[in-house]
């Protein structure tokens, strides 16, 4: 049986978000809890060169305010960063293609940028937490993920690294 842990955290929530769970920290405890639900039932299911050039075109996309203003983009907004990354960097040379051959991730590129634009909202909010995870492993002292590897944007791997990031069984 895993033994269960409270870890306090300092969150400084955007005014109007604590607003609308309800204002106190029981009710930011329940939308915490609600969010991560959603994030679990929205995973979509992509390939590990999509996750990546996922996180390649989001790399950047998360300075500054973190506040309503980063999650009230959706689908379309998603599929045109797509879109834009492939047409003037050849991100999806680079993840879904042969990585050499300018134009030969074209096609699996356009593929992705469908799949997104009929996503959900909520689906889209699941692939930016995963690339903000991602990235947030590139601070200093981190750098435990393994793109190649590790299938970093799944749940589950998630919960594994913070344990062992944190040094204990949770």
């Amino acid at each position: 049986m895993a033994r269960y842990r409270n870890k306090q955290l300092s969150i400084y929530p955007d005014d109007d978000a604590r607003r609308i769970v309800g204002g106190n920290i029981p009710a930011c405890n329940r939308a915490i809890a609600c969010w991560a639900i959603a994030l679990r039932q929205a995973q979509p299911d992509l390939a590990r060169g999509e996750w990546n050039m996922l996180a390649d075109v989001l790399n950047g996309s998360f300075e500054g305010d973190l506040g309503l203003g980063m999650y009230e983009h959706g689908p379309s907004s998603l599929a045109l960063e797509v879109h834009d990354a492939q047409a003037l960097n050849g991100t999806g040379d680079k993840w879904l293609g042969d990585g050499e051959t300018p134009g030969s991730g074209q096609a699996a590129a356009d593929a992705l940028e469908a799949k997104i634009t009929a996503m959900t909202w909520m689906q889209v909010q699941a692939i930016r937490t995963a690339c903000l995870f991602f990235w947030d492993d590139a601070q200093p002292g981190r750098h435990l993920i393994e793109h190649q590897t590790d299938e970093w944007w799944t749940i589950r791997y998630r919960l594994d690294y913070l344990r062992r990031l944190e040094g204990g069984d949770q």
